[in-house]
């Protein structure tokens, strides 16, 4: 086959067989008659064909280019199919979460329709590509096409965008997803800026609240705080919030105080978890800069708090590198574990243990599977309270009803769980004060807009993946001690607050006194300043 033939045939296939989803939202975003939304439409595909044809024919060659070729039919049928089924957008972060995820994560996201997608889009072109083969060509004729498609491509480009600059401009600004969406540039830039902002070189880390220290010494008995991070808990689901199914049953009657507005820092475990816990915030974080310094458990470590992180998800994304960290098995009880993972009431027995043997203020983390998808059946006991479920890990195949079912399912079990570890904390209110604060990383989209999953770029999510649920409860010794009375806790828990909250609500909560800390933004702090009920400030 010529190479410039070759060249404008995979360029073809790459943008009408693998852009489904770029051509949806492009043309869905037009206003207009049908025939002038197909002439822009018609007009933007031949421009990005051009511009593809002359990339691909710079790797034209007889045996590079049709391996290039075929490696690229194949990574952009898969990239296709997942952008067609789940709704994802290819950034750095999804690259990101690619790279730092496990076996088990990966193979809940594989399935046969995905293999035959991608056999049929990738394969199946590579496999005739290979048949047929590239001639050579020499260099000054390789030259010639090569300069030919790239006058076409940009003479084709003006022109467009010479009579379509107001549709084009309307539409790539009110629909940023698009760049995200456009295969195979969506995952070359998101590869690039993953690489781009992975720094190889050690460094040292920067300190953070390096005068910290704890102002409550002599206190007759320890204080302690067990943080529940859960995963993929969105709060539209939870009925603690408003939600018409019953989701938190097992909560009822355990005096927790439920706040109802608030923002996760982003839509993903790899940002959302190392921004929680810095001291950064929002605004201000990056995985660059939160990696470069310490954060809120090297504080607590610091001022003389015992941190324990006890994790039943696929790691910490560094958080707790520097803390004593347990990993819960992946096997042994089969009543709670199977496929490599095990559901979260396994970390019950390890948090009585440690409660059991604290002699000093600490603080012990949870780290919840809690609703992690696709495969939501498998993250509580079955059959689950809500029926019919969708029990595979290809959730765009089921309804409306199975999927939401299965997700209630997993939101009813995490209350089971949190209600567990209200009880652990409870029976050792005796000796302990004790406090039990629970967020969660980020949401989950269940097909809204056909959207499925998370990690959508923060600017473009929907709320479903940003707004989470938060909740805390006080035993009577840790509200005497702090001083807060509940229902001055309750009084705030409207106020719109997020993960930046959290780096000083803990530290409030011990009594550490730092330079990082910030009394505004400490949900104790708030909630002890509002009318009534002042009392003793003494943290």
């Amino acid at each position: 086959m010529p190479p410039i033939l070759a060249s404008a045939g995979v360029a073809a296939w790459l943008v009408l067989i693998d852009n489904v989803s770029f051509w949806r939202t492009f043309i869905g975003a037009q206003d207009g008659a049908l025939l002038s939304k197909i002439a822009l439409a018609l007009s933007v595909a031949l421009v990005l064909i051009a511009v593809l044809t002359t990339a691909c024919r710079l790797i034209a060659t007889p045996r590079a280019g049709v391996a290039v070729f075929a490696l690229l039919l194949i990574v952009s049928a898969g990239v296709a199919h997942y952008l067609d089924r789940w709704g994802v957008l290819f950034d750095k972060g999804l690259i990101r979460n690619i790279v730092e995820t496990d076996v088990r994560e990966a193979r809940e996201l594989l399935s046969w329709p995905a293999f035959i997608d991608v056999a049929l889009r990738g394969l199946l072109p590579a496999a005739l590509l290979w048949w047929v083969g590239i001639r050579r060509s020499s260099a000054p004729n390789a030259l010639l096409q090569t300069g030919g498609v790239a006058l076409c491509a940009a003479t084709l480009g003006a022109s467009v965008i010479f009579l379509f600059y107001g549709d084009l401009a309307t539409t790539f600004r009110n629909h940023r997803e698009l760049r995200f969406q456009l295969v195979p540039t969506n995952y070359f830039n998101a590869v690039y800026g993953f690489l781009k902002g992975t720094d190889t070189k050690p460094r040292s880390l920067a300190a953070v609240g390096s005068d910290a220290r704890r102002t409550r010494i002599d206190a007759p008995r320890p204080r302690v705080l067990v943080l529940v991070v859960d995963e993929t808990a969105r709060a539209s689901n939870f009925s603690l919030g408003g939600y018409q199914r019953e989701t938190n049953l097992a909560l009822k009657g355990k005096e927790i105080v439920y706040f109802s507005n608030v923002s996760s820092c982003g839509t993903d475990t790899a940002t959302s978890l190392p921004c929680m816990f810095s001291d950064l915030g929002m605004s201000r974080f990056s995985l660059d800069a939160g990696h470069a310094r310490e954060n809120l458990l090297d504080v607590l470590v610091r001022a003389g708090v015992t941190v324990t992180w006890l994790d039943n998800n696929s790691g910490c994304k560094g958080v707790c590198a520097r803390v004593r960290t347990e990993q819960m098995p992946t096997s042994g009880d089969p009543k709670l574990c199977m496929d490599g993972s095990c559901q979260d009431e396994i970390l019950v027995p390890a948090l009585d243990q440690l409660l059991a043997n604290v002699r000093d203020d600490s603080t012990i983390v949870l780290h919840k599977m809690g609703s992690h998808g696709p495969s939501y059946f498998r993250r509580y006991p079955a059959p689950g309270r809500f029926q019919p479920t969708c029990d595979t890990n290809r959730v765009q195949t089921c309804t409306r009803e199975q999927l939401v079912n299965t997700y209630d399912n997993s939101i009813d079990y995490t209350s089971r769980v949190v209600a567990m570890v209200l009880d652990a904390a409870r029976a050792r209110a005796a000796e302990l004060d004790i406090a039990v604060l629970y967020v969660s990383d980020h949401g989950e989209s269940l097909g809204e807009n056909n959207i499925y999953l998370h990690g959508l770029p923060r600017l473009l999510a929907p709320p479903e993946q940003t707004a989470i649920p938060m909740m805390a409860w006080l035993s009577a010794g840790a509200s005497r001690s702090l001083p807060l009375r509940p229902q001055c806790l309750a009084a705030v828990s409207g106020k719109a607050f997020s993960h930046d909250n959290l780096f000083h609500t803990v530290l409030g909560y011990h009594a550490i006194d730092t330079s990082a800390y910030r009394p505004d933004l400490d949900i104790f702090s708030i909630a002890r300043s509002i009318p009534g009920c002042e009392g003793n400030q003494d943290r």
